[in-house]
């Protein structure tokens, strides 16, 4: 289809993607204390998978385990593993134990959330970003989480992120985003990837004081859980963006001399 068609499909994917950016500082409440380990490393992540599929936790029927499975799944996907089939393979699996666990327990907020985590990302790998269906799907259950749980951070960025990457015609509202985004940078001042996005939020709307406040407590305040992905990823995009925007600041003030 022409032209009109494919800005849709580019547009489809950046939402997908927008799921893969913001699951890995998902760290539900439900599942704090519950079969995991504070992960201050990558080797953390596999150690707790292998003991966790040793044990028989895919085909368990118990919703905590496989959500906490599902929950690894997601971050070995994204924040550690590179090969492409081996991070397919890993959303995946992850969507189904999700799955799993939400036909036995509708009611859970992170299972609507570790499954629409883990089918976005899945579907942006295999090429499904012209599926207009998916991204319903997807918002369906993040709606669903916040029915469930209004004070959900991670959902509200998710939310927060598709509302801004879509066009109108897929329900793109920068009110909205701006709203969501606002209001998960709120519930969870240590959330990195919210701050990020926030930050980005006002630049796009002109509003550089308000970025560089939420830049700068990104690079200021680490996590009190996963440190690692922190380091690696949220923090140096942080530092980059603020000198971006500080360069910018200063080049400003000097061309206005006189």
């Amino acid at each position: 289809m022409p032209r009109r068609s494919a800005n849709i499909n580019r547009y489809v994917s950046i939402g997908l993607l927008t799921l893969m950016v913001c699951a890995l500082f998902w760290p539900s409440g439900a599942l704090r204390g519950e079969d995991s380990t504070d992960q201050q490393n990558p080797g953390d992540l596999e150690r707790e998978l292998t003991n966790l599929l040793r044990d028989g936790a895919a085909n368990s029927t118990d919703v905590m385990r496989l959500l906490r499975l599902a929950g690894l799944y997601l971050d070995l996907g994204y924040g550690v593993y590179v090969d492409r089939e081996q991070k397919l393979k890993a959303f995946q699996e992850g969507a189904r134990v999700a799955k799993k666990a939400l036909d036995l327990r509708e009611s859970s907020a992170d299972a609507h959330f570790l499954y629409a985590a883990n089918l976005g990302s899945a579907a942006d790998l295999e090429g499904l970003v012209s599926a207009a269906l998916t991204i319903q799907k997807l918002k369906e259950h993040v709606h669903r989480v916040l029915e469930l749980d209004d004070q959900n951070a991670q959902a509200h960025h998710m939310l927060g992120r598709m509302y801004e990457e879509l066009p109108w015609v897929l329900g793109g509202d920068q009110e909205a985003a701006g709203e969501h985004l606002k209001k998960a940078a709120f519930l969870d001042s240590r959330y990195a990837p919210a701050g990020i996005d926030l930050a980005k939020w006002y630049l796009k709307h002109g509003q550089n004081l308000e970025a560089v406040r939420q830049l700068t407590r990104v690079v200021d305040t680490p996590p009190r859980t996963k440190r690692w992905i922190w380091e690696r990823i949220h923090r140096p995009e942080a530092q980059v963006l603020l000198r971006q925007l500080v360069g910018r600041e200063n080049g400003a003030r000097t061309s206005a001399r006189p």
